[in-house]
């Protein structure tokens, strides 16, 4: 078995680099996986929770989870995310090609390839700059991406898969991931097909994952979740990509979803890297995320944000006010089931009218999820707001609906905003 493959279940030794030396963190108890959301005759039912902790690596300083469950149960035919739901979430895929087509240079027509491109938002960038495009998606949301003209094959990607394109299409120039590299358990087989398909002279592997500086700084314990096997500083992202080839010429920082490292990779080995990838593990070393010292810190936190948040919803809750969530983003379940936020707490969840979320329940807290336009017309009191990460356009967008209550910011520190 290759050192980066992983099967379901506990782990035991670090991810990516194998080592023992791995400590515990933070302990956020049960939890059931945060897309597997529960239909009305799923409440009495018999439901499937894992062991959710976050872990660090003394070797190779990766933070990772102690649980793995199998990529097939986590992303499910009926997996209910869509990427391009909102202008802002277009935006800031979008960026991924702009900043592609801004740094490198390109022969005419080539091909980009995602992995991982749910409605295929993220290519639409890339053809627009002229790209060919193909998406890669193993679940349904992998039709709307065809219906829309985005080239999607529904599969997981893996040597197979990439065997497959690899017979039907050309050499790719532009391959991109967004969190792929904490989503998917088989690293080795990822790599592998990235390897197989990408151009070796004019070829790049753009990754974006979620990005350890941002989880404790601004204590976003709410992203940790079985889909999140791993979360990166860029120390651990370089011995991950040196391992198969491929050298990292470029990082920086961005602000898709609540704080990410962009990393840019390629098999030419005549190309230098910028000043960007030093730059960035200096900062890191600097500010202490290689030392023990943080991450007891940023345990104490979490929980003290945990107690300050329960303890302002049931103030409010014994004062008789209606409080509801807006926004379930897959972090959200994460804070509810570890603060056990459930409807004695807040009524209901919020969500866009267009959501494949609508009429569901959340796993463990067992929250019902409806149309936004019933908050609008009701009126509660409050609105706690679980997508906190894009919290600005959030209250800006009810607030242009019509929603006159005020707001709860549960992080980084638990806030009310008139």
């Amino acid at each position: 078995m290759s050192v980066s493959d992983l099967k379901p279940g506990v782990i035991n030794e670090c991810q990516i680099c194998r080592s023992k030396k791995i400590y515990e963190i933070l302990d956020l108890g049960h939890s059931g996986l945060c897309d597997s959301l529960l239909r009305k005759d799923d409440l009495n039912k018999y439901e499937k929770s894992y062991p959710l902790k976050l872990l660090k690596c003394k070797n190779c300083h990766l933070l990772q989870i102690n649980y793995v469950v199998d990529n097939k149960e986590v992303f499910h035919l009926d997996y209910p995310y869509k990427s391009g739901i909102t202008k802002t979430l277009k935006d800031l895929l979008h960026s991924t090609s702009k900043y592609t087509v801004e740094n490198f240079e390109f022969s005419k027509n080539p091909l980009a390839i995602d992995i991982g491109s749910n409605d295929g938002t993220l290519l639409e960038g890339f053809k627009n700059q002229g790209f060919k495009v193909l998406g890669v998606e193993p679940t349904n949301i992998a039709k709307l991406a065809n219906k829309k003209g985005i080239k999607t094959i529904q599969k997981f990607f893996d040597t197979k898969t990439a065997q497959f394109i690899r017979k039907r299409f050309q050499k790719a120039e532009v391959i991109t991931g967004t969190n792929i590299f904490a989503h998917i358990n088989k690293l080795d087989s990822l790599m592998n097909g990235v390897k197989s398909l990408i151009d070796i002279k004019n070829g790049i592997f753009v990754t974006e994952s979620h990005y350890a500086v941002n989880i404790l700084d601004e204590m976003q314990f709410d992203s940790i979740y079985h889909e999140h096997l791993r979360f990166y500083l860029l120390r651990p992202l370089i011995f991950l990509l040196n391992k198969y080839g491929f050298k990292v010429i470029d990082a920086s920082r961005i602000p898709n979803y609540a704080g990410s490292i962009r990393v840019t990779a390629t098999l030419n080995k005549n190309i230098q890297p910028k000043k960007s990838v030093k730059k960035l593990i200096n900062q890191e070393k600097k500010r202490g995320f290689y030392s023990e010292k943080k991450y007891k810190q940023y345990a104490n936190k979490v929980i003290k944000v945990k107690k300050d948040l329960t303890e302002l919803l049931w103030k409010l809750r014994l004062k008789r006010k209606r409080i509801v969530g807006v926004g379930c983003p897959g972090r959200s379940i994460t804070l509810l089931a570890y603060c056990n936020i459930t409807n004695q707490l807040i009524d209901y969840i919020a969500e866009q009218s267009s959501s494949l979320k609508l009429n569901m329940f959340t796993p463990s807290t067992h929250i019902k999820i409806i149309d936004e336009k019933y908050m609008i017309k009701y009126q509660p009191d409050y609105a706690l707001i679980l997508s906190w990460h894009y919290g600005k356009n959030v209250m800006k967008n009810l607030r242009n609906k019509g929603y006159k209550g005020k707001f709860i910011m549960p992080l980084p520190k638990p806030r009310i905003i008139n």
